[in-house]
């Protein structure tokens, strides 16, 4: 199994206790609680009153779609995201701990090479025009793709990097 990560990193993203932490938190609740309370609510009038907000349907999917992405990007952040590790468990210290490295490198690639279709998607929507709900701009509710990309594009190439530099100081000191 791969060690934990290095504390330059931790030092370095402040894992929970930083600002940016706090409002990764934050917002997660706030989207969390409004999200459960809409959905409560609709569910009360559309049951009891045969009525509805036309425009909670649509807010409901994006809050859905917003907490599902920043949950990932949290996951990220506390390295708990899913990951196939059968083959890091088998491995011997050492050569795990590179598995891992080389597996970090290639998830902040490809979250990389997501975010910038993700750009292009907010960027195409902004011209399209249009509102998702309330007003509210589409391009807007799709900033999460970009956004969420990459951050967890930057978190785990910082990763790689830390666990790169752990593996030189372990090979330079044996």
């Amino acid at each position: 199994m791969t060690r934990d990560l290095p504390s330059n990193l931790e030092a370095a993203d402040d894992a929970h206790t930083g600002l940016l932490p706090r409002l990764e938190v934050g917002l997660l609740v706030l989207l969390m609680g409004t999200l459960m309370g809409l959905a409560f609510a609709q569910i009360l009038l559309r049951n009891l009153f045969a009525v509805t907000w036309l425009w909670a349907d649509p807010l409901i999917r994006h809050l859905v779609l917003w907490t599902s992405l920043l949950g990932a990007l949290l996951a990220t952040r506390d390295n708990r995201h899913i990951r196939i590790d059968a083959l890091l468990r088998l491995l011997p210290g050492g050569k795990g701990e590179i598995l891992a490295t080389v597996g970090d490198a290639i998830a902040a690639a490809t979250c990389f090479v997501l975010t910038a279709p993700a750009v292009r998607f907010v960027i195409d929507e902004a011209s399209f025009g249009g509102d998702a709900f309330l007003d509210v701009p589409r391009w807007i509710a799709q900033l999460i793709f970009p956004l969420v990309f990459g951050g967890m594009g930057l978190r785990f190439c910082g990763r790689a990097v830390c666990r790169v530099r752990s593996l030189a100081d372990t090979s330079g000191r044996g």
